[in-house]
C-alpha cells in the first residue's frame, strides 16, 4: 500500500551564493511585537526517548532539548532575492512495514488495559505507545511487529475481543511548500511606494497575498471610525485565539515569533515507531517559521509581515526530524525528509487538549477513500479534532504540476471535515508556473497555480460542499528557481515571508538582512516561497480573525460555510468554493448591514 507524498508544497527557497544553486536569502525585519500573547515556558524537564547514543540517525530523530541552535553567518550585503528550489513532484512512501495500529474503543480499551496487553505478546507484537482519541471515543495503540509475520499478526490481533480495526501505520509526510482598509506599520503589508490595491510590484517585494484577500480591510474594522457602522478592536486579532501550527518546528527567537509563540512541543519518531518528546522545537528547515509567518506573525510592530491571524497566539509543534542533505532533492525517500503519521497525530492530539481554535497543516501525502484516511492513526487523530469543533486547514497537495502526480486532494486534506487549501497566483504578463505569460503588469489575472491539486468537481463557487477553498500560494516559473540575480525574478509569482535563522546547513538557510529599503540595522530572515503550504495558513490565520471577533463559528462546517459563502469567484476550473476573502468573511461575522461585494483583482 502505497502512498504519494507530496514534496514541499511549498516552493523551498532559500539563499542563493555565488557558485552555488541559490542565492542568499532575502532580510526579515525586527519586531516590536503588539497585543501579543506572552510565551507560556514550559515547566516539564524534556525527556527525549529514545536516548541519542550519538549517532547521526539517532541524533536526526531526537527532540531539542532547548530552544537555542548555532546561528550561521550571514553576509552583511546581498540580493533581497532568496530563491532556491520547487519541489513539486509526488513521491512514494510506504507504510511503515512493522507497525501496526490497533483500534478499540475508548471504554474497552480502559476496561481491559491488562488483557489486551497480554493478548499483543501472545501475537508476537510488542508494545511502541497508544494515543488516546476521546472526543472520537477511540484508543489506538501501535505495536511493532517482525516484517516477516505482518500478516499473521494482523489477523490474530483483528480477532481479539474488542478490537475496532488493525492496520498498517507510520507512512510518512511532506511538507506541501496565496472602505478604506488598515494598513499596518509592518513594511512589506505597507509595501515600498507601491499604490493599491497590491502594494507590490514584479520588482517591488511585498504581500500581494494578503491585499488580494483584503486583509487590510478586515483589519479596518478594528477602527472605531471605519466607514461602516460596526466596529470591533478585536478585528485586529486576539492572542485568546490558539492557532496551531504542526511542521517543522519555529524559530523562536525570530522577531515576527519571539512574542506570538504561547506553547512549543515536539514528537520525532524513528523508522522504528520509537518516539523522542520534548517541550521545545528549533527549526531546522525554515518551512515551519514560514507558515507561522503567514499565519500570525507579529502584526503592526514596525518590521517584516502581517499575519493573516493578527494578534492570534501560535501553538507550535515540531514534526520532522533534523534532515540531512538528500532532503534538497525533490525526489528522495529519505525518513529524514519526512514526518511520521504518528507524530502528526500525537501533535494534533496535544493540540486538542490545549484547548487550540485552529490547527494549520501544511503537509501531506497519500490520499483518502471516500474521506476516510489512508493511514488509521492520522485520520483517527483528525476526526478526533474535528469531534471537539477545532476548525482543521490541511494543504491540498502539490502533485499536480505540469501533469506530474494525481490532482486529487492529498492527505489529511481528503479528511471528513478538513478544509482544504489550494493555492492561487498572478498571472503578470511573465512567463510563470503554467509556462504561458497571460495578464498583465497593470491587470493581473488569478489563477489557481499549476501543481495545486483539487477534487471532483474542481468547482463550486461559494458552496461549502466544493471540495475547499483556494488562496495565494505563487507560481513561478521553473527559470525563477534557480536565479543567480534579481533579474528574473517576479516578486509577484512568489509569497514572501520569513524564515528561520538556525538552519541545519546552507542548503537551508535563508536571508538575514535588514528589510528592504529600511533605515535600521535589524537583521531579521526571510524568503521566497510557493505552494499549498503557503495557502494553508493564509487560509488557517483568516480562520483565527474570524474567531476573534465572532465565537459562534467555532465548528468545522460553521467557517467552512462562511469563508466559503463569502470567497470570491475567480472563474478557474479548479477554485473549489472560490478564493479567500477575508473581508466578506469578516463583515459577515460581525454582521455588517452593507457587506462588501467582490473586489476583482486590478
Amino acid at each position: 500500500m502505497k502512498r504519494a507524498a507530496y514534496v514541499l508544497a511549498c516552493l523551498f527557497v532559500a539563499a542563493c551564493s555565488g557558485g552555488g544553486s541559490g542565492s542568499p536569502p532575502r532580510p526579515v525585519p525586527t519586531a516590536t511585537p503588539v497585543a501579543t500573547p506572552t510565551p507560556t515556558p514550559t515547566t516539564v524537564t524534556p525527556t527525549p526517548s529514545p536516548t541519542p547514543t550519538g549517532t547521526a540517525t539517532q541524533t536526526a530523530f531526537t527532540c531539542p532539548s532547548s530552544d537555542s541552535a548555532a546561528s550561521f553567518a550571514r553576509s552583511a550585503g546581498g540580493l533581497e532575492t532568496v530563491v532556491r528550489r520547487m519541489p513539486l513532484h509526488g513521491r512514494e512512501f510506504a507504510l511503515s512495514p512493522n507497525l501496526l495500529a490497533v483500534t478499540y474503543a475508548s471504554s474497552y480499551a480502559s476496561g481491559f488495559a491488562g488483557q489486551i496487553a497480554s493478548r499483543e505478546q501472545r501475537s508476537g507484537a510488542t508494545f511502541v505507545h497508544s494515543l488516546s482519541f476521546w472526543h472520537a471515543g477511540l484508543v489506538t495503540r501501535i505495536v511493532r511487529v517482525d516484517p516477516r509475520s505482518l500478516d499473521a499478526a494482523a489477523a490474530a490481533l483483528r480477532a481479539q475481543p474488542g478490537v475496532r480495526s488493525v492496520e498498517r501505520t507510520g507512512a510518512r509526510r511532506s511538507k506541501l511548500s496565496v472602505n478604506a482598509g488598515l494598513i499596518t506599520n509592518d513594511p512589506y503589508f505597507a509595501g515600498f511606494g507601491v499604490a493599491a490595491p497590491l502594494y507590490e510590484t514584479a520588482s517591488s517585494p511585498g504581500q500581494w497575498d494578503k491585499h488580494v484577500v483584503r486583509l487590510e480591510d478586515a483589519f479596518a474594522f478594528s477602527q472605531p471610525s471605519n466607514g461602516s457602522n460596526v466596529h470591533n478592536a478585536n478585528a485586529l486579532g486576539s492572542a485568546s485565539v490558539k492557532i496551531a501550527i504542526i511542521d517543522t518546528g519555529e524559530d523562536s527567537t525570530h522577531p515576527e515569533l519571539a512574542s506570538k509563540i504561547a506553547y512549543q512541543k515536539c514528537y520525532i519518531s524513528d523508522t522504528s515507531g520509537n518516539q523522542s518528546t520534548s517541550n521545545f522545537e528549533t527549526d531546522p528547515v525554515g518551512h515551519g517559521t514560514d507558515v507561522s509567518g503567514i499565519a500570525a506573525a507579529a502584526t503592526n510592530n514596525s518590521i517584516g509581515f502581517a499575519g493573516s491571524g493578527g494578534n492570534a497566539a501560535i501553538y507550535g509543534y515540531r514534526v520532522f526530524p533534523t534532515p540531512d542533505d538528500n532532503c534538497v532533492s525533490d525526489n528522495t525517500n529519505d525518513a529524514q525528509c519526512s514526518a511520521s503519521t504518528i507524530d502528526i497525530a500525537s501533535a494534533i492530539e496535544d493540540a486538542v487538549s490545549q484547548h487550540v481554535n485552529v490547527i494549520s497543516i501544511s503537509l501531506g501525502g497519500g490520499g483518502c477513500s471516500n474521506g476516510t484516511d489512508g493511514d488509521p492513526i492520522e485520520g483517527n487523530a483528525i476526526a478526533d479534532a474535528i469531534a471537539a469543533n477545532i476548525v482543521v486547514v490541511a494543504a491540498s497537495g502539490n502533485g499536480n504540476s505540469a501533469g506530474v502526480g494525481q490532482p486529487s486532494l492529498s492527505a489529511p486534506a481528503c479528511d471528513t471535515g478538513v478544509i482544504a487549501a489550494g493555492a492561487t497566483s498572478l498571472a503578470d504578463g511573465q512567463p510563470n508556473g503554467t509556462g504561458s505569460a497571460t495578464g498583465s503588469a497593470s491587470a493581473p489575472n488569478e489563477y489557481v497555480a499549476s501543481y495545486s491539486n483539487y477534487g471532483s468537481p474542481g468547482s463550486a463557487a461559494n458552496s461549502a460542499n466544493a471540495w475547499g477553498i483556494v488562496a495565494p500560494g505563487g507560481d513561478p516559473a521553473a527559470a525563477e528557481a534557480s536565479c543567480m540575480t534579481t533579474g528574473c525574478i517576479d516578486d509577484l509569482h512568489w509569497i514572501e515571508n520569513i524564515w528561520t535563522s538556525t538552519p541545519f546547513d546552507t542548503n537551508f538557510s535563508g536571508n538575514c538582512m535588514p528589510d528592504h529599503n529600511a533605515t535600521n540595522s535589524t537583521a531579521d530572515c526571510r524568503t521566497l516561497i510557493a505552494g499549498t503550504s503557503m495557502s494553508t495558513p493564509a487560509v488557517a490565520g483568516a480562520a483565527a480573525l474570524i474567531l476573534a471577533v465572532n465565537a459562534s463559528f467555532q465548528s468545522p462546517s460553521a467557517m467552512k460555510t462562511l469563508l466559503c459563502h463569502t470567497a470570491d469567484d475567480i472563474g478557474d476550473p479548479h477554485e473549489g468554493c472560490g478564493r479567500l476573502d477575508v473581508y466578506r468573511a469578516m463583515a459577515t461575522a460581525l454582521g455588517d448591514s452593507s457587506p462588501p461585494g467582490a473586489r476583482p483583482v486590478p
